[in-house]
């Protein structure tokens, strides 16, 4: 029988301690990690008067957003989600009177991109963070990275809307962030632009893979409604793969220059695109193509 040398025995019982260990080891980080969230939580929420926040949700993360919003979490996932907090503020006898979502994404920018997907031009809208409208029993509002909204458990009353209110003003004092819109959105003139109606498009803009990062904003002008679109691109070389990409019928003559397009594209119908160093802006659903020459204009003058 051969007999195992002494570095043998050593590592194997090495090995054999890691292997009993590991379990409380994984259980001590997992603890930590819990404590440090639970730390995130307590410092995200602030103290309401006759209302103590409860912290009964756990953290969601990109993994497991499923579990709360279920088939709303592409939308988020696509815009950078980080993750979501979520405080139920109760009073006496645990009664829940309001729950508070705050949901942080990966840049201001990309917490505008899911708010502004979930506007629209006609809600009631308020000046709260960056900006808010409300619902009845709900207000949301955008402030830095952060997306949030605050919903009442109670019947309607005058007294519970000011409370909620109330709490959503704490809520957006108590985070840190820009309340400024991203810069991009001045770069649309406002001449017939639907006030509120600017969105930033995250990926797949027109069902266009390569044709990502893109705000919108909708336009009406006496009767044509059509819609602008802008991306500004890493360089020139990027904005000049946009048009190479779009034009799929190679009617474009090569080399392309810098300069107006108007492009055939399938079931988006006519664009008309614009070209000028590392952008490319363009309008769909015109009808008068005289109507956007004053818009692209003015825009090339903001640039």
């Amino acid at each position: 029988m051969k007999t195992l040398s002494a570095k043998t025995l050593l590592f194997a019982a090495a090995l054999l301690v890691s292997l009993i260990l590991l379990p409380a080891t994984l259980s001590a980080q997992e603890e930590g990690k819990d404590q440090k969230e639970r730390q995130e939580l307590e410092e995200m929420f602030p103290d309401m008067r006759f209302c103590t926040p409860v912290f009964d949700y756990p953290v969601y993360h990109a993994d497991d957003l499923w579990d709360y919003i279920d088939g709303a979490a592409d939308n988020y996932l696509n815009y950078k989600f980080v993750d979501l907090h979520i405080a139920e503020y109760t009073k006496a006898r645990g009664k829940v009177l309001f729950k508070v979502e705050v949901y942080r994404h990966a840049s201001p920018l990309y917490a505008f991109g899911i708010y502004s997907s979930e506007r629209s031009p006609d809600y009631h809208f308020i000046d709260l963070g960056t900006q808010g409208f409300r619902e009845s029993g709900q207000i949301f509002f955008l402030k830095g990275p952060y997306y949030v909204k605050v919903i009442s458990m109670q019947e309607g009353s005058k007294d519970e809307e000011k409370s909620l209110y109330t709490l959503a003003s704490l809520m957006e004092q108590h985070l840190e962030g820009t309340t400024e819109f991203p810069p991009e959105l001045s770069l649309f003139p406002d001449e017939g632009k639907i006030e509120n109606s600017e969105r930033f498009i995250a990926s797949d803009f027109l069902g266009h893979a390569f044709f990502d990062s893109v705000f919108t904003a909708d336009y009406r002008i006496g009767e044509n409604a059509f819609t602008m679109f802008l991306s500004k691109r890493a360089d020139e070389a990027s904005a000049k793969n946009i048009l190479e990409k779009m034009d799929k019928e190679k009617k474009i003559e090569k080399p392309l220059k810098e300069g107006d397009y108007k492009i055939d594209d399938g079931y988006n119908g006519t664009l008309y695109l614009i070209w000028t160093k590392n952008v490319v802006f363009g309008f769909q659903n015109v009808k008068d193509y005289t109507q956007i020459i004053n818009l692209a204009a003015e825009v090339l003058t903001r640039l």
